[in-house]
């Protein structure tokens, strides 16, 4: 089961802005992806700019369909993003 930790940085004015936009993609994405089993967002406690995506799928087929789906999302992410997201896989052991 492919596993993702990816680290975001929000621009500071736009963190009110992130927390619900990125909740809304969170709640949407387990909605809508049948093989999405775990997408949560959380914010960091040291640095209100970070956010961080825990994300488990069933198979690589429904990461790789997260991502396409993840993709349509650009415009949101281009407001709000101050860099390239970290992506970091990890795998359950």
């Amino acid at each position: 089961m492919p596993s993702v930790i990816a680290n975001l940085k929000i621009k500071e004015d736009k963190v009110e802005e992130a927390k619900v936009a990125l909740k809304q993609l969170a709640e949407e994405t387990l909605a809508s992806e049948e093989g999405t089993l775990v997408y949560t967002v959380h914010q960091r406690q040291d640095d209100p700019t970070a956010f961080v995506f825990y994300e488990k799928y069933e198979s690589e087929e429904a990461f790789k369909i997260h991502g396409k789906n993840l993709a349509s999302k650009g415009a949101v992410f281009a407001g709000i993003l101050a860099g390239a997201p970290e992506i970091i896989m990890i795998e359950e052991v």
